[in-house]
């Protein structure tokens, strides 16, 4: 299969974003990708396996989740393309999968062996800077996501992250750190729960959108939720 137009795709993640598009394919090809393709559903990369290759969605979405002994399972993120996974796992002293890796519809990924990932970093001062800030937007995004699953209800969870970019960003109208999608993942919820939420709290007078990227909100009120039972 001619793996080019995946490649032309995989050149804008971000990872990539410093380093002129036609480069890309020729970078993968230099060091050893491999093209892989999921149905809807299956698995890709099993909880507790050794993490010895950066997977790079090109096409479709992997869903990330911690599984259980029971079968279910918690999800902790959605990765569309073009995204890498596990950034900050590759690179650490015991690289052990903390999720499996599951396709959510036709997905298509590339895999680097871990070998050959840290020769393209060396080689290319940019991809290493940009991996490095996907190995930390990462962190950061998972101690939010743990920081705010003490909240029971969808609505607490919103108030709780909205209260601390308020504060983060010493403002009444703190701007969304991350898109719509990457939110729902924040609270664990799906798009449309989250869209219906906020209206709801807006028509309570809790918080007023102000465009897709801001929203003012009543720092009076969102305490006063936190503080119910």
């Amino acid at each position: 299969m001619d793996w080019v137009p995946f490649a032309n795709e995989v050149a804008k993640c971000h990872l990539f974003s410093g380093i002129p598009p036609e480069e890309v394919p020729g970078l993968l090809n230099d060091h050893s990708a491999r093209l892989e393709r999921y149905g809807d559903g299956k698995l890709v990369r099993l909880q507790g396996d050794t993490y010895d290759e950066l997977i790079i969605v090109a096409r479709g979405e992997l869903e990330a989740r911690i599984d259980d002994s029971g079968g279910k399972g918690l999800t902790v993120e959605h990765l569309r393309a073009p995204a890498p996974a596990a950034t900050a796992i590759i690179a650490s002293s015991d690289p052990i999968l903390p999720v499996s890796l599951y396709a959510r519809g036709e997905t298509w990924v590339f895999c680097i062996p871990a070998t050959q990932v840290f020769q393209l970093l060396a080689r290319k001062p940019e991809i290493l800077r940009a991996f490095l800030a996907d190995a930390g937007d990462k962190v950061r995004f998972l101690a939010e996501k743990l920081r705010l699953f003490r909240f029971g209800s969808l609505r607490k969870k919103i108030a709780g992250h909205l209260l601390a970019l308020s504060r983060e960003q010493r403002s009444e109208s703190p701007r969304w750190r991350y898109g719509r999608e990457e939110t729902a993942d924040l609270f664990g919820v799906a798009r449309p729960s989250l869209s219906r939420e906020l209206s709801v709290m807006a028509s309570e007078g809790l918080l007023e959108p102000e465009g897709r990227k801001r929203v003012k909100i009543n720092r009076k009120a969102l305490r006063s939720l936190l503080e119910e039972d």
